[in-house]
């Protein structure tokens, strides 16, 4: 009998081939500011991180907020590939310090990855009166992110009357919620980060305010179209209470623990979190960050951990407290692969046609 199988060349086929008549399969890529690579290429990856930050609301508070360097922000990156890292996620939105100009420069001199997002931080950063995230409709924001992911980011990233597109486009989209709620602000930049996703597939990563209102999150996300095994929560390493990410993981979402070093607490919680949560059978739903979002925690800057520290610290040790070996694969490599692959509109796999009995 003769069959036509679609055979694909590519990381987004099956595995296994499948008889079909004239399909169209398309083509899953993860989408870095240097252009979009096969998701096999990725790698080592840390899923939420900060290399630029050029000015924005937070360095009002502190100046160690202030990353505006890019020698730096190279030291650093090559910190993390020497310790055998390969794609880095950055997480500066829109409005907060993003400079899309100096990420590319990081971005051209690196032998790595980079994944810079578009979206919103918590609305606490931002007018949430006259902001155009307030004055907008939900669909018309959708949109100025859908053409950060499409037609490319724009060079000011949206910082005033004048949009300026690059070549670079966004590879995911960023939303958060504040402390123990859900603003105004917050709530619409969720629903447009849920449109923009369910147009364009582009993973959506969240911030939490101490790893609360993730399950909300979850219910704004996946009531306005959000495929939520494409959704990150993030920071919930702040809220290490077992139950609670069990709860969030049994949703469909995957988890993001992006302070692996001691900071909110001693290590050995998050340690004893991963693996009650591996136990439970959640492998395939965490990923892991340092988010070196200040001076403070970078060698480039003088501090004494860096980049290195998840893959030359955290990682050992999760190891030597019997982490298995394949459920760190899924956690540094095969997850952040799987969530971050978006499909490449402009290209199909080639279809051929296969003789079998």
């Amino acid at each position: 009998m003769l069959n036509r199988v679609l055979v694909c060349r590519c990381w987004a086929a099956s595995q296994t081939s499948r008889a079909v008549d004239k399909v169209d399969i398309l083509v899953k890529v993860v989408r870095t500011l240097l252009g979009d690579i096969p998701p096999g290429e990725m790698g080592i990856t840390d899923c939420h991180e900060h290399l630029i930050r050029s000015g924005g609301p937070e360095i009002a508070e502190s100046q160690d907020y202030l990353l505006n360097d890019v020698d730096k922000a190279v030291q650093e990156f090559d910190l993390f590939v020497q310790s055998g890292g390969k794609a880095v996620v950055a997480m500066d939105p829109i409005g907060c310090g993003r400079d899309v100009a100096a990420m590319l420069e990081v971005a051209r001199r690196v032998s790595g990855h980079i994944l810079l997002t578009t979206g919103f931080h918590r609305g606490e950063l931002y007018d949430n009166r006259h902001h155009w995230v307030m004055t907008c409709s939900v669909d018309q924001v959708a949109e100025m992110l859908i053409a950060e992911i499409e037609e490319g980011l724009d060079l000011h990233s949206y910082n005033g009357p004048i949009v300026e597109r690059v070549p670079a486009k966004a590879g995911l989209i960023k939303a958060g919620t504040s402390y123990l709620k859900v603003t105004e602000f917050e709530r619409r930049a969720l629903q447009a980060a849920a449109l923009a996703q369910s147009a364009t597939g582009a993973p959506i990563v969240t911030h939490t305010g101490g790893g609360t209102m993730a399950l909300e999150q979850v219910e704004i996300l996946r009531g306005h179209g959000a495929d939520v095994s494409k959704v990150i929560v993030g920071h919930m390493h702040r809220n290490p209470d077992p139950v609670y990410n069990r709860r969030v993981l049994a949703t469909g979402a995957n988890l993001g623990y992006d302070t692996c070093r001691f900071k909110y607490y001693s290590e050995n919680f998050l340690v004893s979190l991963l693996l009650d949560l591996v136990k439970a059978g959640y492998q395939r739903q965490i990923v892991l960050g340092h988010d070196a979002g200040t001076r403070g925690y970078q060698k480039a800057w003088g501090a004494g951990v860096g980049l290195d520290y998840l893959l030359t610290q955290f990682v050992p040790r999760l190891r030597s407290e019997g982490m298995p070996e394949d459920a760190i694969d899924d956690i540094l490599v095969n997850n952040p692969a799987r969530v971050f692959a978006i499909e490449d509109k402009s290209s199909t796999c080639a279809e051929e046609a296969v003789h079998s009995v």
